[in-house]
């Protein structure tokens, strides 16, 4: 049987948040002022994600940020019915926060014209996406990989959310990199970008990346508004790279695809949880993105000296 290689592969799958960005760092910040001061990160974070899965398996026709709005105001009450009358806001029977509240995303941390602002606090957490920061591994990792893959997003976010967090990722100083594959545009790492909301669909349901499959398969039955991309791969070269095992890693293995966890050191709570990871499904493990161009540079630069 043949080694089997990373570089054996012609496309990376990319889950976004999580992996590429911080996002429970920018969940936590935002949701933290909600809890009493000494309830654990983990708490907090395993409360909200809780809240997101069921919120999206409910109804996967909401918008991502309308999920992190109604989030907030579900763990508004709940951290109120815990707190008393001491919390940070009231909720109504109609789930309106009423009253002052403390929140750590503040309308001019947006950065939004005044009449696009968000009006409470929950409209202003399910705008706070494209505040969340990129780990500091993922931009030069990103645009190192483009050179030799074709890096596709396939993210549970909406595409006004995504428009954002994908200028955090762009970058003019890689922008000459050579890059066998086109890319949206020439600083973006990215050659599709596929989201829940043109899926409608968020992961871990399995037609998200079944969808995606046939997106860049070799006889496409796209169900997508935009046309397939200008390459086609079987699922055999196809690399799914992610943080979640719930979201990305057991769907990926459930297709019979290759998969990268990146694992980002076991500090990611939304969507690792201990079952899977027993159960070991991956194919590779990495600590940091960064970690995985690295292990595809060396195999490149073998590959050149063995010829």
């Amino acid at each position: 049987m043949p080694k089997l290689e990373l570089t054996s592969h012609k496309v990376l799958v990319f889950d976004v948040y999580g992996t590429l960005i911080d996002w429970e760092s920018g969940i936590y910040k935002s949701l933290k002022p909600l809890f009493p001061k000494d309830t654990p990160r983990e708490e907090v974070l395993e409360k909200y994600a809780a809240a997101e899965l069921d919120l999206q398996m409910k109804d996967p026709s909401v918008a991502y940020s309308k999920i992190l709005d109604l989030a907030w105001v579900r763990l508004s009450g709940q951290a109120n019915t815990s707190l008393g009358h001491g919390g940070p806001a009231a909720v109504t029977d109609e789930g309106e926060g009423v009253g002052a509240s403390s929140s750590a995303i503040t309308q001019q941390d947006l950065d939004l014209p005044s009449s696009t602002l968000p009006t409470s606090d929950a409209e202003c957490f399910g705008a706070s996406i494209p505040t969340w920061q990129p780990f500091e591994d993922t931009v030069q990792a990103l645009h190192r990989l483009k050179e030799h893959f074709a890096l596709v997003v396939l993210s549970n976010v909406d595409n006004k959310s995504f428009s954002g967090t994908h200028e955090l990722l762009k970058s003019e100083t890689h922008e000459a990199c050579k890059s066998r594959y086109p890319t949206d545009t020439s600083d973006s790492p990215f050659s599709l970008i596929l989201t829940a909301q043109q899926l409608n669909a968020y992961k871990p349901d399995l037609r998200v990346l079944g969808t995606a499959l046939q997106q860049f398969s070799s006889a496409p039955h796209s169900v997508l508004p935009h046309p397939s991309p200008p390459w086609a791969v079987e699922a055999h070269e196809v690399l799914v790279v992610a943080n979640s095992l719930l979201h990305d890693i057991e769907p990926a293995n459930l297709h019979n695809l290759d998969s990268v966890w990146i694992s980002r050191h076991e500090k990611n709570i939304i969507g690792t949880k201990p079952d899977l990871k027993e159960r070991g499904m991956w194919t590779w493990r990495f600590e940091t993105l960064g970690d995985l161009a690295d292990a595809v540079d060396q195999e490149v630069k073998e590959a050149r000296g063995a010829t």
